[in-house]
């Protein structure tokens, strides 16, 4: 498996990637990508997650595993990688919003919190705002040092 961070002409295949796992993809934009890490098998994407960074805070959004490639860490790989990204960022707080992956996110130091409790740029987002839907998980992630 080798990563890498998106670049402007992955976007179909980043797109295709997230509709087969049935994911919002419908705000996905150039700018947007800038913050993606892609998990590669040769030439196929199979594993894609992103941040939408907000000042200090960001929203971990669009974490998929193509269904032929899980249960290999590979979420786990992505999710570490891009928690020491946003590190690097001086990013200090990270948000989602989840259907499916409460528990994966639970075990890796993510808690639920009330989507009302996130910052103004967080909800401004396009997965807060509409693409998400108001059942799904709010988590949170502090990432700065107490």
């Amino acid at each position: 498996m080798k990563y890498s961070f998106a670049a402007a002409d992955d976007e179909l295949e980043i797109m295709h990637l997230l509709a087969g796992c049935d994911l919002p993809h419908e705000d996905i934009t150039a700018e947007l990508l800038e913050n993606f890490l892609l998990g590669w098998d040769g030439a196929r994407l199979v594993a894609v997650v992103g941040l939408e960074i907000k000042n200090q805070d960001a929203l971990l959004r669009s974490l998929a595993v193509d269904a032929a490639y899980r249960n290999r860490k590979i979420a786990t790989n992505l999710v570490d990688q891009i928690e020491d990204y946003a590190r690097s960022l001086k990013v200090d707080t990270l948000y989602l919003l989840t259907m499916t992956a409460e528990a994966f996110f639970i075990k890796r130091g993510y808690r639920l919190t009330e989507r009302d409790s996130a910052s103004a740029g967080i909800q401004g987002t396009a997965e807060f705002k509409s693409l998400c839907p108001a059942s799904a998980a709010c988590m949170v992630k502090h990432l700065a040092p107490d």
